[in-house]
């Protein structure tokens, strides 16, 4: 199944970049990851900042895909003599639609993207490590204020077993350039 819609989504990606109206444009953001459920509490409820870079391809008629490379990690937690982090590598595209008909104002978001967690956790006596690439979906809504700066705000959802689900409520700032 994570095969299939990576694959998928690539194929949507290469269909809409042949289509698209406009030149692609490039940009930055800043993320606040608030993590939820079985992360919250891996986290011990601390948000954990993150970064990426992103394109943007307009479709026309308020359309637009954005292929987005996104870091983030949760500090490090203490419970007793134990510690424990998280981080993850994500590399998807999210589909934008906006109400205006064309790339400003209220939109709204979905996501899917391959997300590459690391999990530490120490004690007095010995250090885990472990990773795992899961897929990641994202639905939201954002402003663009103008052709540069927009704000998002997204719920984010991966499942990294059956007894550990990693959300987070993910605020963000965008600039394109």
């Amino acid at each position: 199944m994570k095969t299939s819609t990576l694959s998928s989504l690539a194929v949507l990606a290469v269909a809409a970049l042949s289509l698209q109206a406009e030149a692609p444009r490039y940009g930055v953001q800043g993320l606040v990851n608030v993590p939820l459920g079985d992360l919250k509490d891996f986290a011990d409820n601390k948000p954990g900042p993150g970064v990426g870079v992103h394109g943007t391809f307009d479709l026309t008629d308020g359309h637009m895909l954005r292929p987005r490379l996104d870091y983030a990690v949760y500090p490090e937690a203490s419970f007793a003599s134990v510690k424990q982090s998280a981080s993850y590598l994500s590399l998807g595209g999210d589909y934008l639609f906006f109400l205006a008909g064309k790339p400003e104002g209220l939109y709204f978001t979905a996501g899917v993207a391959a997300m590459r967690w690391s999990f530490e956790h120490k004690d007095a006596l010995s250090k885990v490590t472990s990773s795992t690439t899961k897929v990641g979906v994202a639905a939201g809504a954002g402003y663009q204020w103008n052709a540069t700066v927009g704000t998002e705000l997204r719920f984010v959802h991966s499942s990294i077993s059956r007894d550990f689900r990693a959300d987070a409520l993910q605020a963000g700032v965008t600039i394109r350039f």
